[in-house]
Parts: C-alpha cells; structure tokens; sequence
C-alpha cells in the first residue's frame, strides 16, 4: 500500500515537472535590433508524457540580454545574427508587468511564453578565449579590429583609430 502511494506521487512529481521549462540551449532564428527581441529555436525535443517526442516550438519576440547599466547609458552591445546560439532561461512569472506595467492573470509559472535569451554561448572553442586565458587580457574583438585590456594598466589597439571629440595625452607618443 505504502509503495503504491509512493509511486503515485512521484509519477504526479514527474509528469508536473515535465512542464516546467528552466533553462535551454537555442539558436536564433531572427533578431528585431529596434525592440531587443529575437525569434529562437530551441534546440532538443520535448518528451509526450504517454511516451514519443516533438520538436519545442519556436519562441517569438524572446527579450535579448545585454550587458547595460546606469539608465541604458552604459552597455555593450554586438551584431546578433541568424544561428547564433544562445542560452534560453524560463520565467518564474509572465513578463506582463516588466514590459508594460500591467498585471497578468496568467499563472504560467517557467512556460515557453517567458523566455529571455544571453547570446553568446558557443558550441566550439573559439581561440580568443585561450589567448585571454593566456595573456591574462580582456580582449574585445571585430573580425581582426582589437582592444586589448593588458595587465600593468596596457591597452593595445589593433585597427585603424578614429577619434571624435578631445584628445588629451599625457606622457610619450613613440
């Protein structure tokens, strides 16, 4: 008696938890630069609790993660392209009251519909990673242009430099 009822109520566990989404491994599929938002496959499939798979559906108009503060006047920010893979986490609660300062009635806790999405996870090693690891550096690179933040308070520069605005120096120019 006391087995069957464990059973029941971890089958009950299992099958409430199969709707509940956390985090993903997605591609995008297309970026809206104007509203921060992104159209995302997931990648994997969902297991049918009566047994048998299908494919996530893509997620619609998922907020894209960048680094940002002080009122949106400090970021980085970077091109987003079709087929950039990205980590896709699931909200405890709908986004309503974040995006538009309405309550929801909706209880979907962890659902597909309240994704957000961190560009930038990669599948293959990408080499400037070991150099920074390597050189101890902060590297910020565009296709060959570079910036390199060096121990020792050294910045190296790699590219052609265009300065608007003042330009103050104080020590050598070698």
């Amino acid at each position: 008696m006391i087995q069957e009822f464990t059973e029941a109520i971890k089958k009950s566990i299992k099958e409430a938890l199969s709707d509940m989404h956390t985090v993903m491994v997605g591609r995008v599929v297309q970026f809206y630069p104007d509203t921060c938002e992104a159209d995302v496959s997931p990648y994997g499939v969902y297991r049918k609790p009566g047994g048998g798979t299908v494919s996530f559906p893509r997620l619609c108009r998922v907020p894209i993660f960048f680094m940002q503060g002080a009122g949106q006047t400090a970021a980085i920010v970077y091109p987003i392209k079709s087929g950039d893979d990205c980590i896709v986490m699931f909200s405890e609660q709908a986004h309503d009251f974040w995006r538009t300062g309405t309550s929801s009635n909706t209880d979907l806790r962890f659902d597909l519909s309240n994704a957000i999405a961190i560009v930038g996870l990669f599948s293959r090693p990408n080499p400037l990673v070991a150099e920074a690891v390597r050189r101890d550096a902060v590297i910020i690179d565009r296709g060959g242009s570079r910036i390199s933040l060096l121990p020792g308070n050294k910045i190296e520069v790699v590219g052609d430099v265009t300065v608007t605005g003042n330009l103050t120096v104080t020590g050598q120019i070698n």
